[in-house]
């Protein structure tokens, strides 16, 4: 009997054991996660909605006609003199960074956060000054409830001071098909980490972020 009675506790605690230790890895694997300044994504989300906007070059363009490539989106605002320049200037190091084949396999996104203030002619004057020279680079600008919609998909908060419309300090690499792969910490991360990633993600035919980045990092 007092056999039975030491099994039955045994089987007991067994499951409790079983559950805590899932707990514990479940923490641990989180405290990584959180840690880790660059994001490997797998969501299904499409970053590349059919949204229609407007670029520099006074054109309408749809974010979805954008899918067939990989693309590294960042977030400006042209009278911004400190963290949207060197933001800027961190892509176009990306694209430095990338052989010619790759830099023309990737198109380099801006979209204002401050569509009152940025239409075309600022758009196109903001590239010139900072040198974003070719056709991979698109800034785009559109009606307000068009940009507060991307900046709500990319977890944005869209209010009505300068701060929050000036300084988006993260930068967004799409592989093709517009699934998010990485979430970059836009101000502390190597270009030459984020020219690597968009190397992976051209050389591989498949939509899926964790297939594509997740057996490099």
């Amino acid at each position: 009997m007092k056999r039975l009675r030491s099994n039955a506790a045994n089987l007991t605690r067994s499951p409790r054991r079983k559950i805590f230790a899932i707990l514990v890895v479940g923490l641990v694997v989180t405290a990584a996660f959180l840690t880790s300044g660059t994001t490997t994504c797998a969501s299904k989300v499409n970053y590349l909605p059919n949204v229609i906007l407007t670029n520099q070059n006074s054109r309408a363009i749809s974010l979805s006609s954008l899918r067939s490539k990989p693309v590294l989106v960042g977030f400006i605002h042209t009278t911004c003199k400190g963290v949207c320049q060197m933001m800027t200037a961190n892509m176009r190091s990306v694209g430095a960074a990338l052989p010619p084949e790759a830099a023309a396999g990737v198109t380099m996104l801006l979209i204002t956060t401050d569509p009152a203030e940025d239409q075309p002619p600022q758009l196109q004057q903001y590239a010139k000054n900072q040198a974003l020279t070719g056709k991979g680079w698109v800034l785009v600008t559109g009606s307000a409830g068009s940009i507060k919609q991307v900046m709500r998909l990319y977890g944005l908060k869209h209010e009505e001071s300068d701060d929050a419309m000036m300084h988006v300090m993260k930068l967004f690499l799409l592989a093709r098909g517009g699934t998010l792969a990485r979430v970059y910490p836009g101000m502390k991360v190597s270009p030459h980490t984020i020219a690597s990633d968009i190397e992976i993600l051209s050389n591989r035919k498949s939509n899926s972020a964790s297939e594509q980045l997740g057996a490099a990092r």
